[in-house]
């Protein structure tokens, strides 16, 4: 793809009389993709006048036949006062980013999608929106004015701004950036602004605000309540804030309303993937509608998909990667075919055949239905949650302890670990082990066991848990001990400042895990995390759960179990950030918060988790999503630094899971995030 070439129109707004020194830049982008995206010049009358007049370009594009839509894509931020003087000072970077367009009322309005306008949206987080025809793009802001007040103003805005997500990507990530520079040879200096890498996180929050503010009042603008349900996309309507239209004369007489139309299909929103550090070919993501997905024919749209999982030698032999066929290694990665088979089927099958964990009713060779020998951890795995009503949920009663014995249930017992904790002496035999060849003498990249400075085994690899836990390569239990071996990693490897001011105050760390759900089938596995802890490092974890997740006859909506001696599980009914405080209804503030297969788009209910962290940048949040395309969208809500934070599990679940709407990888924790990660000083 060849370099954008800047060509720059100069155009005239308002009298004939101009200031030569007086220019504003905005950027088009049309919607014929051979047609390259330009800078615009529109000349003033005067620095000191149109600039400070509100927004001058719906009058720059206004014709007899076209009446301009104005979309927020970055919602600038009005000056407020806080109770302290200069508190908040208005500057370029809380300036908004707005896209100008014909309306769909005009009759000049062009039917052709633009996608480098809509690749924009989305890298600014307004997934649900789609641009028609050609879009102008501008900033616009409040600046300090004249007497100590402020001006609504127009703020010059170049090509390289916006290119990476406009031309290229609605992915922001640095590697992203360095890929495309490499990649595509763009011989201009492409880059991100700040402001533009935080859009996704502001938009979100100000969605909030106005998702608030919808309940309590009635929109004059004809936003209907069926767009109040986009609340990621909060500005679907397409006039602007009532403050902007109050200091813009120019546009009070161009309201406009939202016409619904029907989306786009997005195949040539490009997204590029990065694993594991190696550098993946663009893939395309396509927006299946879910009328497509209903009838099954995204699944015949996804065909066959090569998965990388990156895993250690050893791990490579294990039984558990059957029901992905054929396998075959390159370097150092396990490479999978999806076969057309139905993987859950063929995974059925593995825990039937092979481990003997379960075995089918009577009936599943009309229904397909298979129940488990004996009530055992591995009952969720089939039929997962499902919201309370899968058929394995039903029977889930964390009440119930078990021993690692029957709650794996395995034949074999040599692939069930010792419940007790590491030792020294543990780390030292695997990293003699290692020394001396074993299964992992081959095998470069697997490097020795260290500690951190309070003790903590570093645990980089599913070949380190298993030699340092004595397990045997055939070992399956990997696939359920995804579920503590992330939140270890999660505290080892993002926890460190927590930890050591946990140590400092001669307290339990505290970490609260939201979006519990199949692992309370699976509670005394937990325990696992308590052993690989120093027995010296206390933590006070806390789950929470729904109310419907405790058993029916139990009025008990607590539950307080010490697992081991340093970890004390709590499990708590109620809504995080709304019937539970987390300040004060779950044992003091969390030094940490973790969801596993999050999903932050998915639930209304993690608003609240991420509007306390967002108040909250002492407290460190920990994420894992299935694939990184999610992941990625998800991680952003955490601002730019999140969103780059983005990286694999290396403790995510042993086999690939199926996805219809897009060629991606996906696991079972398979990609970490983190909010307001934090470092210690030196």
């Amino acid at each position: 793809m060849p370099s954008t070439l800047l060509s720059t129109t100069e155009q005239q707004a308002g009298s004939k009389s101009y200031s030569a020194n007086s220019m504003l830049r905005i950027v088009k982008i049309p919607s014929d993709e051979s047609v390259p995206i330009t800078e615009e010049k529109i000349t003033l009358r005067s620095s000191s006048d149109d600039r400070s007049r509100g927004d001058v370009i719906p009058a720059y594009l206004q014709t007899a036949s076209a009446v301009i839509d104005t979309t927020p894509l970055i919602r600038m931020t009005h000056p407020t006062t806080t109770g302290r003087k200069g508190a908040i000072v208005p500057s370029e970077s809380l300036a908004g980013l707005y896209a100008y367009s014909i309306s769909s009322t005009s009759q000049s309005v062009s039917s052709f999608p633009n996608i480098r306008a809509t690749r924009l949206a989305m890298a600014c987080g307004r997934h649900s929106h789609r641009f028609m025809g050609d879009v102008w793009i501008g900033r616009l802001g409040y600046l300090p004015g004249q007497k100590d007040g402020f001006a609504l103003t127009n703020l010059d805005l170049s090509l390289s701004d916006i290119e990476v997500g406009s031309r290229y990507s609605p992915d922001l990530r640095s590697d992203i950036v360095d890929m495309i520079r490499q990649n595509e040879k763009v011989n201009c200096d492409i880059h991100v602004p700040e402001w533009l890498g935080n859009a996704s996180q502001k938009n979100y929050h100000d969605g909030a605000s106005l998702a608030a503010l919808m309940v309590a009042m009635t929109r004059a603008d004809g936003c209907s309540e069926e767009d109040e349900s986009d609340e990621d996309d909060s500005s679907n309507c397409s006039s602007t804030t009532s403050s902007m239209d109050k200091n813009n004369e120019a546009t009070n007489d161009n309201k406009t309303t939202k016409t619904k139309t029907a989306p786009m299909p997005l195949t040539e929103i490009h997204y590029a993937s990065i694993v594991e550090g190696q550098r993946q070919n663009y893939a395309k993501v396509v927006a299946v509608p879910i009328s497509v997905m209903s009838q099954g024919h995204a699944k015949q749209m996804a065909g066959r998909t090569n998965v990388s999982a990156p895993l250690g030698k050893s791990i490579s032999n294990a039984e558990v990667n059957c029901h992905h066929s054929p396998i075959s290694r390159g370097g150092n990665c396990l490479s999978f075919k999806r076969i057309v088979s139905p993987p859950e089927a063929t995974y059925q099958g593995f825990l039937i055949n092979v481990l003997g964990v379960m075995e089918p009713t009577q009936s599943a060779s009309t229904t397909g239905v298979v129940t488990p020998t004996q009530k055992n951890w591995w009952t969720t795995e089939l039929h997962g949650w499902s919201g309370g009503g899968s058929l394995s949920s039903k029977d889930v009663n964390p009440f119930h302890r078990v021993s690692y014995l029957d709650g794996f249930a395995l034949k074999n017992t040599t692939w069930i670990p010792e419940e007790r904790h590491v030792t020294k002496d543990d780390i030292d035999r695997a990293n003699a082990t290692y020394r001396e060849g074993g299964d992992a003498s081959n095998n470069n990249n697997v490097e020795l066991i260290q500690t951190d400075e309070h003790g903590l085994p570093i645990l980089t690899s599913w070949e380190h848990y298993y030699r340092l836990r004595s397990l045997p390569p055939s070992s399956p239990v990997g696939l359920l001990a995804t579920f503590p071996l992330t939140l270890y990693y999660a505290i080892q490897h993002y926890g460190i400042v927590p930890v050591t001011v946990a140590q400092m105050l001669e307290r339990p760390l505290r970490i609260h895990v939201v979006g519990i759900e199949k692992e309370l089938n699976f509670v005394d596995l937990f325990k696992e995390l308590g052993f690989l802890m120093p027995e010296n490092v206390a933590i006070d974890m806390t789950w929470i759960v729904r109310e419907d997740m405790f058993p029916e006859n139990r009025d008990e909506r607590h539950l307080s179990l010490q697992l081991t001696s340093n970890l004390r599980l709590s499990i708590v009914a109620g809504t995080y950030g709304e019937s539970l405080n987390p300040d004060f209804d779950l044992g003091g503030p969390p030094d940490m918060i973790i969801g596993m297969n999050a999903g932050l788009f998915a639930y209304e209910s993690w608003r609240h988790v991420i509007s306390y962290l967002h108040h909250n940048k002492n407290i460190v949040g920990v994420f894992t999503d299935y694939n990184e395309h999610s992941g990625m969208n998800c991680a952003s809500l955490g601002g730019w630094k999140s969103a780059n934070s983005l990286k694999m599990n290396p403790f995510r679940q042993m086999r690939a899971m199926p996805v219809y709407c897009m060629n991606l990888p996906q696991f079972s924790n398979g990609f970490f995030y983190v909010f307001n990660e934090q470092e210690l000083d030196e």
